[in-house]
C-alpha cells in the first residue's frame, strides 16, 4: 500500500489556518458518471451476512442488478473497497499475514494481497475475466537518499467489453492516517488508464502495462512523483509526459484537494517554478464555484473573470508564493487552496 501526504488549506480573509491529512497517492481516471453506477453502488452496500456467506452467493448477490461486465466489475469494486479494511499492523511489521480470500472474508483485514485476491475471486465467480498484477508502486515517500520509495504492491487488470481495463481496489479503499486505517472511497481507482499508470505502477510483467509502447523499470524509476490530483483537475496524461519532458522542469505544483467539488483545470502553468515578472494565462471550469482568487505571498493579488462556468485571467508573477483559491457559494472570506507555486 502507497501512502502520502496531501495538505487541504483554507483561507478566512487574510488569515491563513492548515491542517493535513495522510492519503493515498497515485494518478486514476474520473470515476463512472453514469447514474446507473450510482444506483448499482447502492445496492452493492447493501449486502446482508447472509448475502456474504460464500463466495458464490456474494458473488450472484453483487451483480444480480447490473448489465455487462463493466457494471458487475463496478458492484465488485464498490463492494471489495467498503467491506475491505487495510492491515497496517502487518504493513508496518512488514508481515502481510493470511491474505487468502476464505480468511479474508472471514476477517476482513488484508494488505493489497488481499484486496487483489478477493476482487480477482469475485470476478471468476460472476464469470468476468480477470487477472492478479503483481509489481512496485511508487509513493510520495522519500529513501534515505532522497529518492521517491518505492513499494511492493498488487492490483487488478479486468477484461471489460473486450477491453483490458486496470484497476486498484487497495487505493480506492481509503488511507492511513497516522498508522490507522482510514475508509475514504475513491471511484477513480476503477478503469485507470494505462497512460495514467504507468506514472505510478510498475507491473512485473511488462504486458500489463497495457501501453503501446511499453516503459523499462529504470524508465519508471526516472519520472517525477504525479499526484492524483493533477489528472482529477482534467489534466491530460499526454500534457503532463510532456511538461517532465522539459530542460527547465522543476516539479509540478502543490495540489489540494478540494472536497465533492468539479474543477477543470483547462490552462495553468504546470511547472512548480515559476518566473518573477513573466505573465501567465488561468483558466478553471467549474459549475460549482463562485470565485477564483489568485494569491501573492498569502494576499489577494487578484479575482479571475467569472464567464458562465469559466474563470480567467492573465496574472503577472510578483517573487515568493504564488497560490490559486477557489471559493463555493455562501461561503463567506472562505477559500480553498487549489494550487501552490514558487516564483523566483
Amino acid at each position: 500500500m502507497v501512502k502520502s501526504m496531501t495538505q487541504l488549506k483554507r483561507i478566512s480573509a487574510l488569515t491563513i489556518a492548515a491542517f493535513l491529512i495522510i492519503a493515498l497517492g497515485s494518478s486514476f481516471a474520473e470515476p463512472p458518471k453514469n447514474p446507473r453506477f450510482t444506483a448499482l453502488e447502492k445496492h452493492a452496500l447493501s449486502a446482508k451476512s447472509a448475502d456474504e456467506k460464500d463466495f458464490a452467493t456474494l458473488a450472484a448477490f453483487l451483480v444480480s442488478k447490473a448489465k455487462g461486465d463493466k457494471e458487475k466489475a463496478w458492484c465488485i469494486y464498490r463492494w471489495v473497497t467498503d467491506r475491505l479494511a487495510y492491515n497496517v499492523e502487518a504493513f508496518l511489521a512488514k508481515d502481510p499475514g493470511d491474505n487468502t480470500v476464505e480468511t479474508v472474508l472471514k476477517t476482513r483485514l488484508c494488505v493489497c494481497e488481499g484486496y487483489s485476491r478477493m476482487f480477482l475471486k469475485l470476478c471468476e465467480e460472476a464469470g468476468i475475466e480477470a487477472v492478479k498484477v503483481t509489481g512496485v508502486a511508487r509513493s510520495g515517500s522519500k529513501d534515505a537518499k532522497g529518492k521517491p520509495a518505492f513499494e511492493s504492491h498488487a492490483w487488478n487488470a479486468v477484461k471489460l467489453d473486450g477491453k483490458w481495463e486496470l484497476i486498484d481496489s487497495t487505493f480506492g479503499s481509503g488511507s492511513v492516517d497516522k498508522k490507522a486505517f482510514v475508509k475514504n472511497f475513491e471511484p477513480m481507482f476503477f478503469g485507470v488508464p494505462p497512460e495514467q499508470m504507468r506514472f505510478t505502477h510498475f507491473p512485473e510483467d511488462a504486458k500489463w502495462q497495457l501501453l503501446e509502447k511499453t516503459i523499462t523499470r529504470e524508465d519508471f524509476d526516472k519520472q517525477p512523483l504525479v499526484q492524483a490530483s493533477l489528472f482529477k483537475l482534467g489534466l491530460s496524461p499526454a500534457s503532463i509526459l510532456k511538461t517532465t519532458k522539459s530542460s527547465s522542469f522543476g516539479g509540478f505544483p502543490e495540489v489540494f484537494d478540494v472536497a465533492k467539488t468539479e474543477i477543470k483545470v483547462v490552462e495553468v502553468p504546470l511547472n512548480a517554478k515559476l518566473e518573477t515578472g513573466q505573465i501567465y494565462r488561468i483558466t478553471i471550469e467549474s459549475p460549482e464555484l463562485s470565485k477564483v482568487l489568485i494569491l501573492s505571498n498569502d494576499k489577494p493579488q487578484m479575482n479571475l473573470q467569472k464567464q458562465g462556468i469559466s474563470f480567467t485571467g492573465q496574472v503577472r508573477a510578483l517573487s515568493g508564493t504564488m497560490l490559486i483559491a477557489v471559493q463555493k457559494p455562501n461561503q463567506g472570506n472562505e477559500f480553498s487552496f487549489l494550487l501552490r507555486y514558487q516564483v523566483e
